[in-house]
């Protein structure tokens, strides 16, 4: 019976100690390069970017479909984009932003749709990544719901930790060119820009995974008690989003908005208003080309001048 219990206890401290270990290694150069690093910039930029300000919340979405140089202009604020990649998770996004604000602060926060379905606002790998890799002391800002899913991921992480430490991958210092997921593809603003001049890629329609998630609304309920506490505003509007993937989940996207409404958030849009035609688009029902960036700020620049009049 001891024998067994000694192999059971093998078996299960054995790669706990080999992961844990894991943890401890410094990321490889490839990684130190991705968008994932590019949070210390957006903190450093929510730190120092001096009032009037008007700060940007959600993922890719918004990494990749603002032109700030243009909102600066016309609303004589100073914008910050926060965006850096969905999967780091709507609570996330939240908490951290919630660090800096200023009173004052215009928020407008534009989350995907996907955040409001199944645990995708709780994070993925991208946020295991943030809190391993890119910035330890964020994991405080979790909650356990977070924790617990992040814990899922674990095994891959570890795995994908010592290939890259195995690799010790030099090119990365070597290669000077800027990849549309690098850290040094967004400009000083917080925007991805590297990809203003190439051309359109394909993408396949997305879905949203999993029942309405009541939680993040409660989420978004704290993070606007927050915002109001430090005398700023909260906005929330709607991500572009190519407009087959809209038509295939138009009632899901339905129920978001009613939600929102039914919670007293203060919307400046509507989802149809961001509804946009595949010409529009770079590489995902979500990332805008050219085009569609000087489109989609257009209406945002419309629609935050009405509400702030």
């Amino acid at each position: 019976m001891n024998k067994i219990l000694i192999k059971l206890l093998y078996i299960i401290i054995v790669p706990v100690i080999v992961i844990i270990a894991s943890l401890e290694l410094p990321p490889n150069k490839s990684f130190k390069k991705s968008l994932m690093f590019a949070q210390l910039d957006k903190n450093k930029l929510l730190k120092e970017t001096l009032s009037p300000r008007i700060i940007f919340i959600g993922g890719s979405n918004i990494s990749f479909g603002l032109d700030s140089k243009k909102i600066k202009d016309s609303l004589k604020v100073n914008p910050i984009n926060t965006g850096v990649s969905a999967g780091i998770g709507l609570k996330f996004m939240m908490a951290n932003t919630g660090k800096y604000i200023k009173e004052n602060d215009i928020i407008v926060m534009s989350p995907e749709y996907h955040q409001f379905y199944g645990d995708f606002a709780d994070g993925d790998l991208d946020l295991l990544s943030v809190i391993t890799d890119v910035s330890t002391e964020s994991f405080k800002l979790l909650d356990f719901r977070q924790k617990f899913k992040l814990s899922k991921f674990l095994p891959e992480f570890s795995s994908s930790k010592y290939s890259g430490f195995l690799k010790n991958d030099n090119t990365a210092t070597n290669d000077t060119t800027i990849g549309i997921y690098d850290r040094l593809s967004f400009n000083s603003f917080g925007d991805v820009y590297i990809h203003w001049k190439l051309p359109v890629q394909k993408f396949s329609i997305y879905d949203f995974k999993g029942n309405f998630n009541e939680d993040i609304i409660q989420s978004i309920t704290k993070f606007q008690e927050l915002v109001n506490s430090k005398k700023a505003k909260l906005f929330i509007t709607f991500p572009c989003y190519e407009d087959s993937s809209y038509e295939y989940s138009k009632t899901k996207i339905k129920e978001v908005e009613d939600k929102l409404i039914a919670n007293g958030f203060t919307l400046i849009s509507t989802p149809e208003e961001y509804k946009m035609p595949a010409k529009l688009m770079f590489n995902s029902a979500y990332h805008l080309n050219k085009m569609g960036v000087d489109y989609r700020t257009e209406l945002l620049i419309e629609d935050i001048k009405v509400e702030c009049k």
